[in-house]
């Protein structure tokens, strides 16, 4: 079945909206590991119980394998140009947009995983270590952390604007722009 040039392919679409997911999930569960409040506290047991720090980890380098496979799949297939309807500056902005997700999509994940290199933390689940990336070193780790912790804002952010002008393009103007990633 030939694909409409306007369209994005399946696998694009898979890879977009797995992306989309584990994103959400990561953050919430950053959200949840670092929250700081005085005992008994309902956040820290949850990230306890559900070894979420081990999670976030895993989730982690499973998001930056992602985002790899996606970036190649993007540079081997393409992705459909802009709808001739929308304006250059929106082009423009989307194609800024784009390029900066796509930043963030590469440098969180990395900072994540070099901060725990350098804590180091690279045990996962008590079986496995995750390999690591630098020489312990306690007082860097704190500040990797810290900019992951600032990109991952960062990155939510571009994401959410990028959700509302996909939204902004469907409700408002109408046009094909989110319906080319829903596969309709």
């Amino acid at each position: 079945m030939e694909r409409d040039a306007d369209s994005y392919r399946p696998l694009a679409r898979a890879l977009h909206w797995a992306t989309a997911a584990l994103i959400a999930l990561q953050f919430a569960f950053g959200l949840i590991m670092v929250h700081d409040a005085p005992e008994p506290n309902l956040w820290a047991t949850l990230a306890e119980r559900f070894q979420l720090y081990d999670s976030h980890k895993v989730l982690g380098i499973a998001l930056f394998a992602l985002v790899l496979v996606r970036l190649a799949n993007r540079a081997i297939s393409g992705a459909p140009g802009a709808l001739p309807e929308v304006p250059a500056w929106q082009r423009a902005a989307a194609t800024l947009g784009h390029v900066a997700l796509y930043l963030l999509l590469v440098a969180v994940p990395l900072l994540g995983w070099l901060g725990i290199s350098l804590y180091p933390a690279l045990q996962v689940f008590g079986t496995a270590s995750l390999p690591s990336l630098a020489a312990p070193d306690r007082a860097a780790s704190e500040t990797v952390l810290f900019w992951h912790g600032i990109a991952a804002f960062a990155l939510v952010g571009l994401a959410l604007g990028h959700a509302g002008a996909a939204l902004h393009h469907h409700f408002v103007r109408r046009d094909r722009t989110l319906r080319r990633m829903l596969g309709r």
